[in-house]
């Protein structure tokens, strides 16, 4: 590659309020997103403003033409009432909602198949990656965190999970817009005569215009927390193996054999990406080991297998999360719905619909996955090897620091 090529395309921002990034995407998953809610699939592919417009529109819209509603009664075999409400409204309103419906979710499709075109270029053109940034009020910096937690974080709080990952403006708009649907929907209080065992009385205070955005919001933001701690953690060991490759294998005299000197002795250490890993090369370098003498050899994980879930040292992207939060998602969706007509009320049906959409997910795609996978290690996969040459009296202090910045393994060869 040539110098004026370098850097042409940027596969990441930090800044001191955000982060945006490509990341390869399933266009249909982005679609799916898009028909649950427009605007959700825009902002799964990095495109903030073009979503936040389309998701305020699609509630505007929504709330003034009642569609809503008019979903639930259909849903529950009530046509007429539906035809009904939909009659009440300006045609105008409905032809706007289907219009714009259509549109968010052909444009989810193409800037799907565009970004993953210009994911691809922007990885081969391997561009400098930030990893932090600091100003007067904020600071943010690209650390590792597990996808889990954050996801878990925003089923529990839509907006949650974005504080977790340092993304101030998603989190201040999924707080505001959750907190929202809240006061419309009363839901609070419905969750709160369903703990009680006043069934009708939940029914009866729950909106049902504003209740249908629930399902969909928290399933989004739990699964956009996910995919978002997933990218974040790939990128960080994207930018972490370039550094190392850079700054840790200048010295291209060093011996791969060991010298034949009787007062240096050599330590072989396995790591995975993380924080801990450049610690431990500072940490050495402070007890007067030359950074000649450090040799860091990231190793290639193309042909890592899918896991079952990811973590913050396993990132994949191509666990069961899509097919559990989209199934999760629909089945509070119908949960919701026909929980205005049967005893327990919406709360109750909702939650078992997301539990059984959540499980349904799991066999659709984990059956394949446990016919397929071969028997693993519980071991942890090395990501990278260190080699540190160092005199014999800072032998002790050397292995001391790559035990404490946790090293999975350990070997010292002495001459």
């Amino acid at each position: 590659m040539t110098t004026h090529q370098k850097g042409r395309r940027q596969r990441a921002y930090l800044g001191t309020l955000h982060l945006n990034l490509l990341h390869f995407t399933n266009p249909w998953v982005t679609v799916a997103w898009a028909w649950f809610m427009p605007g959700f699939g825009h902002l799964l592919l990095g495109q903030y403003i073009l979503g936040w417009i389309l998701f305020v529109w699609e509630v505007v819209l929504n709330v003034q033409t009642q569609f809503n509603v008019a979903i639930i009664y259909t849903f529950i075999g009530r046509f007429d009432e539906a035809v009904q409400i939909l009659k009440q409204e300006d045609g105008y309103w409905l032809l706007t909602y289907g219009a714009v419906f259509v549109f968010t979710v052909y444009s989810t499709y193409k800037i799907a198949v565009d970004n993953n075109l210009l994911y691809e270029l922007a990885h081969k053109d391997n561009a400098p990656i930030s990893i932090f940034k600091i100003d007067q009020i904020q600071w943010n910096s690209l650390s590792k965190r597990s996808p889990i937690v954050g996801a878990l974080w925003s089923l529990f709080i839509p907006g949650i999970g974005a504080v977790y990952t340092h993304r101030v403006l998603t989190a201040i708009f999924e707080v505001v817009w959750w907190n929202v649907i809240l006061m419309k929907s009363h839901l609070l209080s419905s969750i709160q005569y369903t703990l009680t065992g006043k069934f009708d009385k939940a029914v009866s205070v729950l909106d049902p215009e504003w209740a249908l955005f629930v399902p969909s919001m928290i399933s989004f933001t739990a699964y956009f927390t996910y995919v978002i701690t997933v990218e974040r953690n790939k990128l960080f060991d994207k930018e972490q193996s370039n550094y190392l490759s850079q700054n840790y294998q200048r010295n291209k005299r060093f011996p791969l054999r060991i010298k034949d000197d009787p007062i240096k002795m050599r330590f072989i250490a396995s790591f995975n990406h993380s924080e801990h890993l450049e610690k431990a090369i500072t940490a050495l370098e402070s007890l007067g080991v030359m950074q000649e003498d450090i040799f860091a050899a990231p190793l290639d994980k193309r042909n890592e297998k899918s896991q079952w879930f990811d973590t913050i040292h396993r990132s994949d992207g191509k666990s069961l999360f899509d097919g559990i939060m989209l199934l999760g998602a629909l089945g509070t969706f119908f949960g919701t719905v026909y929980g205005f007509i049967l005893h327990w009320g919406p709360v109750v049906w909702g939650v078992a619909g997301f539990i059984a959409g959540c499980l349904l997910g799991c066999i659709i795609k984990g059956i394949p996955i446990l016919l397929t996978a071969k028997k693993r290690e519980k071991v942890p996969k090395t990501e990278v090897v260190l080699i540190v040459d160092c005199e014999n009296d800072l032998a002790r202090k050397t292995e001391e620091v790559l035990w404490s910045n946790h090293a999975f393994g350990l070997s010292q060869i002495r001459n």
